[in-house]
């Protein structure tokens, strides 16, 4: 038996909600839409966090965010307990393809691959010269001088220190072929395999900052983008300040541009791995990591409204696409069923015994997040105002009677919903708060973060530029 390739493609930040693969009334997932004629469709697919660190953490590793608490980017994950480095153990080259600076940089999750392309490759114009990312700790001008005149490109070296205080001074940039420059890297990468491949692909499009390309900004528009390109502080900060509401609740018809933009470039991917007779022979995942919020009221009825994905258990960031290839199958199947994304280990051992098995299981879906964290200094607030923001949030996710019912707590508020789809939820009452505390009680803690990283002045302005709190 040969071992299949296994691709897993993370469309950053799409919540399930704004595609139209599942009913978004703006068409913004024609190729996901194509693609999923011939594969698998999870109708009810829950990410494990509402975060890059932990819903990764937990796809690449099976367990549950409340089990491995990988709650900071900075997150150092122990040798030998990812799906990756499983992989490379069996005989396969990993690659990680990706400019999200939390997977790539900020934490260890890099290490577990054996090829990384990230941010570092493409942020500067001398990639082969000395970068302020390469200095750790608190970095200033005068030790990047220093450092730079005993390099050995210094003017090289200086110029990617201009780069970085120009990106500084400018604030939060997008650079739309960035994501194809991953994608052709990764083609390249295969290109040079003699041994079967692993890769994970994460595309940032649908991420913050929502500034698509013009050609599929079909719903936003200059007045828009004018607004948006106002933001000069993470959204938190904005919008836990004077900026009105309004506005990031306007830019949700920007965000579905992005997500076309991701989806045109999920298309040529998979035209690309037709064209070399490769999408046959590949287990291929397609998700998100957790979806985004644009100033929805929280569902519990805590005087919290979504913001990014900082915080909440809402369906707009739980709620997440999931479309599945197996090798050698051609044929639609929809599955209506709740299931975690933290499944995808289970899957990839299924398909290396030739196996083909689903995302479903027994136990409750699970998703936990534990941000923000006390004293939670990174909230624009006075301190006695923060306590609604404070995690943990849970929610659990269970088929019954034709429909999936969550039952979601926060502190002292909870609730009950029925979700039919990606679109609609209703509150039905109270949730069964023993069921869910039990479940979680019943989840031992796993050794596998082991501390943080210290990273570099210049990542951190790159988290900053993408929206998050340090």
């Amino acid at each position: 038996m040969s071992l299949p390739n296994v691709l897993l493609i993370v469309l950053d930040s799409v919540r399930a909600a704004n595609t139209s693969l599942h009913g978004h009334y703006n068409e913004t997932t024609p190729e996901l839409e194509e693609f999923a004629s011939t594969a698998t469709v999870y109708t009810q697919a829950r990410s494990p966090g509402i975060h890059s660190i932990a819903s990764h953490v937990s796809l690449f590793t099976g367990y549950e965010v409340a089990e491995h608490r990988a709650v900071d980017h900075a997150a150092t994950l122990e040798p030998g307990t990812t799906i990756w480095e499983e992989l490379s153990e069996t005989g396969y080259r990993t690659g990680l393809f990706t400019s999200n600076s939390v997977v790539a940089e900020a934490s260890s999750l890099a290490r577990s691959f054996d090829d990384v392309d990230g941010p570092s490759s493409s942020t500067y114009p001398f990639p082969g010269a000395l970068s302020p990312d390469e200095l750790s700790g608190e970095t200033g001008k005068r030790e990047f001088l220093r450092a730079v005149l005993g390099s050995d490109r210094p003017i090289r070296s200086l110029a990617n220190g201009v780069s970085d205080q120009v990106r500084r001074i400018r604030g939060p940039t997008v650079d739309h072929d960035e994501s194809r420059r991953h994608i052709d890297s990764f083609l390249e990468w295969t290109d040079e395999q003699t041994q079967p491949w692993a890769a994970c692909l994460n595309l940032m499009d649908a991420h913050y900052p929502y500034l698509p390309a013009p050609r599929y900004d079909r719903w936003g528009g200059s007045r828009l983008r004018g607004l948006h390109e106002e933001i000069s502080e993470p959204l938190l900060r904005e919008f836990l300040g004077d900026r009105p509401w309004w506005q990031l609740g306007a830019f949700e018809s920007l965000y579905d541009g992005c997500i076309r933009q991701a989806d045109a470039l999920v298309g040529e991917l998979l035209g690309a791995l037709r064209a070399r007779d490769e999408l046959s022979e590949t287990l291929l995942v397609i998700t998100s990591d957790h979806g985004e919020g644009f100033g929805e009221p929280c569902e519990l009825g805590t005087p919290v409204r979504l913001i990014d994905h900082n915080f909440g258990i809402n369906e707009q960031l739980t709620h997440v696409p999931l479309v599945v290839s197996h090798p050698g199958r051609d044929r639609s199947r929809m599955i209506d069923e709740p299931v975690s994304l933290a499944q995808f280990p289970a899957v990839v051992r299924a398909q290396l015994e030739d196996r083909q098995r689903t995302f479903e299981r027994d136990d409750p879906v699970l998703t936990t997040t534990y941000r923000i964290q006390e004293p939670g200094d990174e909230l624009p607030l006075e301190a006695d105002d923060r306590a609604p923001y404070f995690g943990p949030w849970h929610a659990m996710y269970r088929a019954g009677d034709g429909v999936v019912r969550k039952d979601a707590l926060h502190g002292e508020y909870d609730a009950q919903m029925i979700i039919p789809n990606a679109r609609e939820r209703s509150v039905v009452g109270r949730a069964d708060r023993s069921r869910v505390e039990d479940t979680v009680s019943s989840l031992e803690s796993v050794a596998v973060v082991s501390g943080q990283q210290q990273v570099s002045d210049s990542i951190e302005q790159r988290l900053t530029d993408l929206g998050y709190i340090q």
